[in-house]
């Protein structure tokens, strides 16, 4: 087998390929979607009740940081407070039972922000899950 060189191209010369170890069993599950997110889906609504009180969370405490770091605030000003403020009424919603459903296949009222600023979220991945289960359904 020759290439377009003087030496001839390297091949394998083993009877028998090397073994290769089982991939490791994960510790935590996780799911590979479309959008490229590894959290698993909420399996019931208390779950996805947990998941947006926790990225509200996220930003009371993005917001903490920001009081020190001058620099830094202008980079989220622009989208803070309208997903805070979509993420408590979301929050809001699932808590008094005024939440419409999961499975319908819609995007949450936060998603137009977050592809517009999605590279500056540092929790990108937990709204990317709590999308994905108001879109495609709960976990079973």
């Amino acid at each position: 087998m020759l290439t377009g060189l003087d030496r001839p191209a390297i091949r394998n010369l083993r009877s028998n390929p090397a073994l290769v170890a089982p991939p490791a069993k994960r510790r935590y599950p996780y799911v590979l979607s479309k959008k490229h997110t590894n959290m698993k889906k909420a399996q019931n609504l208390n779950q996805l009740i947990d998941l947006v009180h926790e990225a509200v969370y996220e930003v009371d405490e993005l917001r903490a940081c920001l009081e020190h770091d001058d620099e830094e605030a202008s980079i989220y000003t622009p989208f803070l407070d309208d997903l805070d403020k979509m993420l408590r009424e979301l929050h809001e919603s699932m808590a008094s039972g005024n939440y419409a459903g999961v499975g319908k296949g819609e995007d949450l009222p936060f998603m137009p922000l977050f592809k517009k600023h999605e590279r500056n979220i540092p929790f990108r991945e937990l709204l990317r899950t709590i999308n994905a289960t108001h879109r495609e359904g709960y976990e079973s």
